[in-house]
This record gives C-alpha cells, structure tokens and sequence, in this order.
C-alpha cells in the first residue's frame, strides 16, 4: 500500500487510513442474538482484554458490503471475530480492546465499539454494550491516537484486507502485510499481530447458547435433507434437490446457508466442493448431499449420500456400509484427550478393512460454529467443542481396481458432534442415514 493512504493521528501517532474509513452502515438495526446474552458478549471481550498487557492493543474491523455486480450487494454477513465479541451483524463496526484503561470523554475506558448513528440509538436502547464506551466512526483517529500511545504490540483484525491478484501484472498484492509494515515503520517500536489467535482459543469451546444454536440450525437442515430424500428420482435436477433442502431450512426461519449446497449427482459426487447443481440425475445413481443452515450466525454442516431412485444397488450398499462404519467407529472414539489424527487414523483403518480406505481423499473432522470451519485448532479434543466427523469414499471412472458397477461415484455420510465430559453427543442424530431408514423415506 502507498505511503499516501496514511496520515497523522492526534499527538502525531500515524497509522493506516484503513483503520479509519466512514463507518457508514446499512441495514436492520443491530442487535445481540437472542442466542446468545449481552452478558455473555461482555465476558467474551473481557477474555480477549484481559489476555493483553498493558501496552497492547486489539482492533476488530467489521466485514465490508460486498458487491455482486453492479449496484447489487451480496446479503451481508459480520466478520465471524467481531459477532463473537459484539454481536451486531451490521457493516462499519470496529471494536478496540485495550490493556489499560484509556481516559476519554471524562472517564476511562478499555472497550470502545464505533458505529454509525441509527446503530448507537440500537445500541443503547437494547442496553448492548455497557462495559464500554460506544462512539461516532468520526472519532476513531482521535481514539486510536489515544490507544496507540506507547503500545508495542497491536492486534489488528481487517477482513478485507488480504491478498489481491493484481492479474495484469500478474503478480500477487499482499495488502495486510503492507499495512502492518508500514505500521511497523511509522510507529517506533510497534508489533502488528494478526488478533485471531486472541479469539480462537475462546471460539473452540461452545457455550450452552451456542451449541443451542447449533443444534437448531441442524435440526432444520435436517428436515431439509429428509425433503430432499422425499423430491428425489430419475429425471430430476440437482438443483431441484438444493431448492428443497434450502425451501424447509427458509421455512424453518434459517436467515441463510452456512455454505454454497453441494449437490452431486453421478460423477459430481466425486467433486468435494462441487456447487454448480445443474445436472440431471439418472437412475442407479448416488447423490451426495453436503449442506448446511445458519442460524443467528451458526452453521450446520450434514452430509447425507443417497441412492437417487430410492434403493441402494449391491455396489452403492458396500461402500456406503463400508463409509458409514468408519463414522460410527470414528464417532465412538471421541472424548476429552483424544485427537483429530486418531479418529482420522481410526476411520481409514475401518475403510482398510473393506478394501476403501485409499478412496478417502481428506480430512475427516473440523471444528463446526459461526464458521463451517470454525476456528480451532486440530490438536487434541476437549469438552465444549463441536466438531464434523466426514469419512467418505470417492471412486474414480477410471479405476481399474474395483469392478464397474463401483466407478464413477462417491459417498460422504457427515455428523456434528459434541463433545462432552465423559464422551460425545451426536447433535445430528435424527438425521436419518442408515440404509433402511433413507429406503423407506424415499418409498413414500
């Protein structure tokens, strides 16, 4: 970034204009998720204050609107950082944290949030934010020149403010960390952190208001993949199936989806990520079903592989078993002290044991929450966190191997599970996925 983007901070303390753009906002009027408790936001940030020293400094900037294309913006979503700490799904926010009180307005304070106008009349009226001191966008040079006398270290959290490809140079723009090198340089002394890390420990371990709100945004995917199981059959389009999914989790009062619904059909059912839902489904084939919705900010992430007239051929029924035993195996091994690489060692010694395990072609588990992949780290389980367990089996056309009724189509079989003191709970439960239970649901 150019040194013009910058310029002088009260008490001639620069730093980046980035950090001090209008904070305009649009939108719905801000509130706390009725999830989860101001009081529990307020313990967040006070987690996050008290893990810096007195010469250390958090920033939290909200997402920017998106554009689509033209003068349509996508449907906005808060930086996942910010709505832990705040709350408030609005753009043009930014949260600083501090290691010392900061004197300010006749006090002194160690939370500031910044928001636009109609956002602080809904912000005092619905009594967020009280630990803290709440300000016009205007003001925000004069508190960062406050807040960044003698800091060494700054924590800064800027969303949209990563890696462009400059495609006609053909050359990659690395703009956070221009921005912290040029902090770096114009303030002596100054340390830029990247402020996740300060997050992320918090974020691994689920409150009871979270894992609630998990719960619920899988229980709506849930009746939205047993829809999906219902409008099933040869002839019909995939995307026929992401309209049912997505119509029961709209139905339900799911605000969005967590992620782009995959529909794979066929040979899309080998394609992890595939999204584009466009193809017509024929008989004999299986569809791979991963989809999620989101509630008050929380994913779900499901899978369920089903055959796509309603019963499973021999083929589609040993490598579905073979997949589904894995989960179940993998599953029973989650507790407090276990980790991510035993249940992934446990679910490919499970598909070895059939004959699949080389067809497995990813992880198996990861954190779930405000994020599909949530933050956290994939080290050793403790109780709180809700974590994915997503063995699968992806056969190639080309494999020569296996006979030809088993080429050319995968399974994945998905469940959010919680960790518990003494064992797990499997938040997905009810989610039909033995082959019984999807057979007689498609036969109806």
């Amino acid at each position: 970034m150019k040194s013009a983007a910058f310029g002088p901070l009260r008490k001639g303390i620069p730093t980046a204009r980035v950090l001090i753009v209008a904070l305009a906002l649009v939108g719905a009027a801000p509130r706390a998720s009725s999830g989860v408790t101001e009081e529990e936001y307020a313990g967040r940030r006070s987690a996050v204050a008290e893990a810096l020293d007195t010469a250390a400094v958090a920033i939290f900037r909200g997402a920017d609107v998106k554009m689509r294309s033209a003068d349509v913006d996508y449907r906005y979503r808060q930086e996942s950082n910010l709505l832990y700490l705040a709350g408030i799904n609005e753009p043009g926010i930014t949260l600083i944290l501090t290691g010392k009180g900061i004197p300010l307005d006749g006090a002194s304070y160690r939370r500031f949030l910044l928001a636009g106008a109609d956002a602080r009349k809904a912000i005092s009226s619905a009594g967020l934010f009280k630990d803290g001191l709440v300000l016009d966008p205007a003001r925000l040079s004069e508190v960062l020149g406050l807040v960044l006398q003698g800091t060494q270290t700054l924590y800064l959290s800027m969303p949209d403010i990563r890696f462009v490809n400059d495609w006609m140079n053909n050359r990659p723009l690395f703009l956070d960390r221009d921005v912290r090198k040029e902090l770096e340089r114009r303030i002596a002394g100054l340390k830029v952190r990247s402020a996740g890390p300060l997050v992320t420990k918090l974020r691994e371990i689920k409150s009871q208001a979270e894992i609630d709100l998990i719960a619920k945004s899988i229980a709506v995917t849930g009746d939205g993949l047993v829809r999906a199981m219902r409008t099933s059959g040869p002839g019909v389009f995939e995307y026929e199936l992401q309209a049912a999914v997505e119509f029961e989790m709209s139905r339900q009062g799911a605000e969005a989806v967590g992620f782009p619904s995959i529909i794979g059909s066929g040979p899309n059912s080998l394609i992890l990520h595939y999204s584009m839902n466009r193809r017509k489904m024929k008989e004999g084939e299986m569809v791979v079903m991963d989809v999620g919705a989101e509630v008050e900010g929380y994913s779900a992430d499901v899978t369920r592989s089903i055959p796509i007239d309603g019963s499973f051929s021999r083929e589609q029924r040993q490598v579905y078993t073979a997949v589904l035993d894995a989960q179940k195996a993998a599953i029973a091994a989650i507790r407090p002290g276990a980790t991510f690489a035993q249940l992934e060692k446990i679910a490919r010694e499970s598909l070895a044991l059939s004959g699949f395990a080389k067809y497995l072609t990813h992880g198996i588990s990861h954190h779930l929450g405000l994020d599909t992949h949530d933050a956290g780290s994939l080290d050793t389980l403790r109780a709180g966190m809700v974590i994915t367990v997503e063995p699968g089996a992806y056969i190639p056309a080309n494999d020569t191997t296996l006979g030809p009724g088993f080429r050319g189509w995968g399974v994945r079989i998905e469940d959010d599970v919680l960790v518990t003191g003494s064992g797990n709970t499997v938040l997905s439960a009810k989610i039909p996925k033995e082959i019984g239970e999807i057979e007689r649901i498609m036969r109806k």
